[in-house]
């Protein structure tokens, strides 16, 4: 009996190759000549002859995706067209011999079904009309950044199960920090530049938070594409309640139409010093000077600390980890304690 078929397409003859495997028969491609097409089919049946590897593929005619799947239907008696090979309890998807995916075996249903491609660092999932970023398969949004929002916990990107994901935000517009032994979640949204909307002690207030600011956004008409974080277990009663009792950065009610100047430098309030770095922040008009410290991030912790103490959660922090530097907090208040407008409580600044 014959695997391989002529075919001719626009006066251009072709040869499809099948190979019959336990009654069951599998396409293998479509070749230029019938010499490419036994070749494959020989290929083929040595693959299934033979204990192969998976990776030991040596193949010239069949893809290596083709061969994947072949020694999985070898070794474990069922055909899958996408590149799948199951092991006792998960299974890889071999995007190519560099590139090996690995899932619990809770999600093989539904990635025999769609197809993973890679574009740059990006993976997503294809069908035949759309694109889906894979992280969305796991409860990460697309937008998440790594090592942010989320991270891998023995270091390999490519090792989706479960126990190995770890996600840190949740939702959109949020992102945890440590200060001291405190956790707190700092809202973003994007206007014209990120605009800090506060810092929460909770990330579904964060998270509501950003939603809120949505909405202020759009009262204010400021038309961008934005998309809600969804919070299906709460009652609109208690979402409404938690909505109406946050506050919101007055940045965010009264949002510059013109886009701001950015500055290049790292750290916002620093600026370099011949004997280190000068940190200083602006209160009331007036700029309170914070000291001189021997690193760019020091000093930006510095920054951070009279923020927190002058403005609450309404006032900008520099992205350093972690946000301040305890040792200098004494340091800090010193300074606060000698500008004229303020009464500063030391004890108050110095607490967790």
């Amino acid at each position: 009996m014959s695997y391989i078929y002529p075919s001719q397409k626009n006066a251009i003859m072709r040869y499809k190759v099948y190979l019959l495997h336990q009654s069951k028969k599998i396409y293998l491609g479509l070749y230029s000549t019938k010499e490419l097409a036994e070749n494959a089919l020989h290929e083929a049946t040595c693959v299934m002859e033979n204990p192969i590897d998976v990776t030991h593929y040596t193949c010239s005619f069949i893809s290596y995706k083709k061969f994947i799947s072949l020694c999985n239907f070898r070794d474990r008696h069922v055909y899958i067209k996408n590149p799948i090979y199951i092991y006792d309890n998960y299974f890889c998807y071999y995007l190519s011999q560099d590139v090996v995916l690995t899932f619990d075996m809770k999600d093989l249903f539904f990635f025999s079904t769609y197809k993973v491609c890679k574009r740059g660092n990006y993976l997503y999932m294809q069908d035949s009309i759309t694109q889906q970023s894979i992280l969305t398969r796991f409860g990460i949004p697309p937008h998440s950044v790594y090592g942010v929002d989320y991270q891998f916990k023995n270091g390999c990107m490519y090792d989706f199960r479960r126990d190995n994901l770890e996600i840190i935000n949740s939702y959109k517009g949020v992102t945890r920090r440590q200060i001291k032994d405190k956790l707190i979640y700092v809202a973003k949204i994007f206007v014209h530049q990120n605009i800090i909307i506060g810092h929460y002690t909770s990330e579904l207030e964060a998270a509501i938070a950003y939603n809120k600011a949505i909405d202020i956004l759009l009262e204010k008409g400021i038309q961008r594409d934005y998309i809600k974080n969804s919070i299906p277990y709460l009652t609109l009663s208690e979402y409404n309640e938690i909505y109406n009792k946050l506050a919101i950065s007055p940045c965010i009610k009264t949002p510059s139409k013109q886009k701001r100047v950015v500055s290049t430098k790292q750290y916002r309030g620093i600026c370099k010093d011949k004997s280190g770095f000068r940190a200083m922040i602006g209160y009331n008009g007036k700029q309170i000077y914070l000291g001189i410290y021997p690193t760019e991030k020091r000093a930006a912790q510095a920054y951070n600390l009279a923020s927190f103490y002058l403005y609450g959660n309404s006032g900008y922090i520099n992205d350093t980890q972690p946000l301040i530097y305890n040792p200098d907090s004494e340091k800090i208040a010193q300074k606060l304690a000698k500008h004229p407008t303020q009464k500063i409580n030391q004890k108050a600044l110095m607490s967790p």
